[in-house]
């Protein structure tokens, strides 16, 4: 019978496993090598990453920036066409106002010249040639002297005439109005049309 020592190929095959395994200088710098690449490729796509991210923070800061402009421009755009034509507005309206002459212009000129807080209507306005009769009515007498102030004050009239005062107030009702007559001449003949 042949005897087989197997404890000695078990001993052989642990002293083989239990061996130091031994790594050349070269792939142990290759390796070190290999480490420090991923690591610097791992720092750099994170710093490109943060870099892209801040990045597209502020894109989207600016696209919301640009739309609020947006609504901006659209708004003066709306503004700016109102002024234009606001100013052409008052354009025409100058422009009527220096083609103002006779009877628009006296009438401008009297209506400017009533007191605001008094009771004083016009019943009758006759023009011939630089004269002017304002006949007329009012609660308060003494405003007579101030539409007269403020007739002169215009510019427009030479001179103010009270022509006629007449108190129409009786002793049973002392509320019934004054009928006065003013004539005025103009500093300049006036055309009658």
């Amino acid at each position: 019978m042949i005897k087989v020592n197997l404890l000695r190929a078990q001993r052989d095959r642990k002293r083989l496993a239990t061996a130091p395994v031994k790594i050349p200088p070269v792939a142990t710098l290759l390796l070190v090598y290999v480490l420090l690449l991923v690591g610097g490729l791992g720092a750099g796509w994170y710093y490109l990453k943060s870099q892209v991210d801040g990045l597209s923070a502020r894109a989207a800061e600016l696209r919301r920036e640009e739309q609020r402009l947006q609504g901006l421009k659209k708004q003066l755009a709306v503004y700016e066409a109102k002024k234009k034509d606001t100013e052409s507005r008052i354009e025409v309206i100058e422009h009527l106002k220096d083609l103002q002459t006779g009877p628009v212009l006296l009438l401008n000129h009297v209506i400017s010249s009533l007191p605001r807080d008094a009771a004083i209507w016009l019943t009758l306005v006759d023009q011939k040639q630089d004269k002017i009769k304002l006949t007329g009515h009012t609660v308060r007498g003494e405003t007579i002297p101030d539409f007269m102030s403020n007739l002169i004050s215009t510019g427009f009239f030479h001179t103010v005439d009270l022509e006629l005062y007449e108190d129409l107030a009786k002793e049973s009702s002392p509320k019934d109005p004054a009928k006065f007559v003013l004539v005025c001449t103009t500093k300049k003949k006036m055309p009658t049309e």
